[in-house]
């Protein structure tokens, strides 16, 4: 037995092996980047397609796969639900409705071509989903066809499967070069100041994405003499702002407001909020300040704290009532690497980090309030993640009846993905906490995504080969005429008919294919972040709908 024959059968003897050793070289490949593009996490699905292509029996067990679907999707939920339900707003609503449209003219245009082309069904969803750049829509057509009624051999079942990841592996690179190249164009046709486009963007918006500042103000203005904070905010219409401390007119010891606070002239305030904002909030109050309060070396203080106790997590600033219990305020609130503008109507949730003003000797009694926890963030609550997953998959099961007598169930991608999107908007449950930390969730997001990508890839790789040499050509071609259609009509509209500026535009299309190589581009160019805000708000209803259409052209 030669060498090659050797490692052959080692990976076909040990499975655990090969899942981690295409799982590794998929990370290592992902990560080199060519003129400014990567394949990232998807890397893994192409390593697993090499595997998989040496020897017919080179796959792993299908709980590998199943199980990362499961995950995959389930956390993508939990972290999209709030947002998804919250986009359907004001100018999100058109954003959502323009996306949407454009997806679904995008999934009959690739009906109509596919059968021009005399593809297969499961071959064009699986271009649907690569030419858009998306893996759960992708999980979602393979678990419906492995639950495709009838009996099918291992090899059938195999070739069945190997067929919409055909179409997403040969049209994906498509997927995401073709956008950066339509903004490319863009940003050279259009002329594009980056500059004039964030001045734009702060005022359609009304979201400065500018770091937290704070300033002292000496209040001058008549007409706030006697009033509470609460009613200063509601007359000028200003909520994202806060006041951490308070000296009185005439007096010596700081302060800590809060919302039921009386200010008269000649108290002197410190405000928090973002520079451009507090120039008009400035203008309000009064004039500025010599006296730096925060520098006051006095009974008052400062600290970050981390979110991480369950029973205060999910409930809004002004739910907490830190005033009342404590006499301090929570001035800034840092989600990820983003200080997010204080709001009392906003939820905490676990892994944010507050920074709170208080008499000093209640510090430490607050930072036991909040949790403090960095090694508790990092814990997942299994319970309550498992019942939510529990949930999920017993609604996948539930047949669903279609008009002709037929019917179809949403399986193991959609019914944990609906039912996390719900959960993700509750936040919680009494005692049950459905969503989980930022990093949590990211990295049971990303072993999801690997043990499907290698799972499916290795799974699929032995019928590659053959499908690319009969369609390999037809599917290329569909998947650029998506991909360049779907964008390019997106950016057409926003420009031209939403007069949306070009930072805006260009997160909106990163969200509209998923793609955070996309996103990374559109923030490389404008370094305000401004794309973060229309990806974050189309990307839930972008998701969702993929998923919905790519099963929609598989079962045309």
């Amino acid at each position: 037995m030669n060498l090659y024959d050797t490692i052959i059968q080692i990976l076909l003897e040990n499975k655990v092996l090969l899942l981690f050793l295409v799982i590794a070289l998929g990370y290592f490949i992902g990560r080199i980047k060519i003129a400014g593009f990567s394949f990232g996490v998807a890397a893994v699905l192409f390593v697993g397609l090499a595997f998989g292509a040496l020897h017919p029996d080179m796959a792993l067990p299908d709980i590998v796969y199943i199980l990362g679907l499961v995950l995959f999707v389930y956390t993508i939920g939990l972290r999209s639900g709030a947002s998804f339900f919250a986009s359907f707003k004001k100018s999100g609503l058109r954003d959502n409705l323009l996306v949407l449209s454009v997806l679904m003219v995008s999934a009959f245009l690739t009906i109509l071509l596919g059968n021009w082309l005399d593809l297969k069904k499961s071959l064009m969803a699986g271009v649907y989903c690569g030419s858009l750049t998306n893996t759960p829509a992708l999980a979602s057509v393979i678990d419906i066809l492995k639950n495709v009624p009838g009996r099918h051999t291992d090899s059938q079942m195999r070739d069945m499967l190997a067929e919409p990841v055909v179409g997403y592996s040969l049209t994906y690179p498509i997927g995401v070069m073709g956008v950066i190249l339509l903004f490319q164009l863009g940003m050279k046709f259009w002329r594009i100041d980056m500059r004039k486009e964030a001045e734009a963007t702060v005022e359609l918006t009304g979201v400065s994405l500018e770091e937290l500042e704070h300033i002292n103000v000496l209040v001058t203005n008549p007409r706030l003499n006697g009033k509470t904070l609460a009613e200063v905010s509601e007359f000028a219409g200003l909520r994202q702002f806060v006041v951490s401390r308070r000296l009185p007119k005439g007096q010596s010891e700081i302060e800590i407001p809060g919302e039921d606070t009386i200010i008269f002239t000649g108290d002197v305030l410190t405000l928090v909020g973002h520079t451009s904002e507090l120039e008009k909030i400035q203008t309000l109050f009064g004039i500025s300040s010599d006296k730096d309060l925060s520098m006051d070396a006095g009974v008052v203080g400062s600290r970050r704290i981390f979110v991480s106790r369950k029973s205060v997590v999910g409930k809004t600033v002004r739910e907490l009532d830190l005033h009342r219990k404590f006499n301090a305020v929570i001035t800034r609130i840092r989600r990820g690497d983003v200080d997010l503008p204080m709001s009392e109507d906003m939820p905490l949730e676990a892994g944010d980090r507050v920074r709170v003003v208080a008499p000093r000797d209640k510090i430490q009694e607050i930072s036991k309030f909040l949790g403090d926890s960095y090694q508790r963030l990092s814990e997942v609550d299994y319970i309550s993640f498992s019942i939510g997953i529990a949930m999920g998959l017993l609604i996948g099961m539930i047949p669903i009846p279609l008009p002709g007598g037929s019917s179809f169930k949403l399986g193991f991608a959609a019914g944990p993905l609906l039912v996390a999107l719900i959960l993700g908007k509750l936040g919680r449950s009494g005692n049950f906490i459905w969503v989980m930390s930022y990093n949590a969730n990211f990295t049971l997001r990303q072993l999801g995504a690997v043990f499907f990508l290698a799972g499916i890839g290795i799974k699929s790789g032995y019928s590659f080969y053959t499908t690319f040499q009969s369609e390999g050509f037809h599917l290329i071609v569909l998947g650029a005429v998506v991909t360049l259609f779907t964008a390019g009509i997106t950016i057409l509209v926003a420009r031209l008919f939403f007069k949306m500026p070009y930072n805006l535009m260009m997160g909106m299309m990163s969200a509209l294919h998923t793609q955070p190589a996309c996103l990374a581009f559109a923030n490389e160019k404008d370094a305000t972040g401004a794309a973060n805000i229309s990806y974050a708000t189309v990307f839930p209803t972008a998701m969702v709908a993929k998923i919905l259409l790519a099963q929609l052209i598989l079962n045309w």
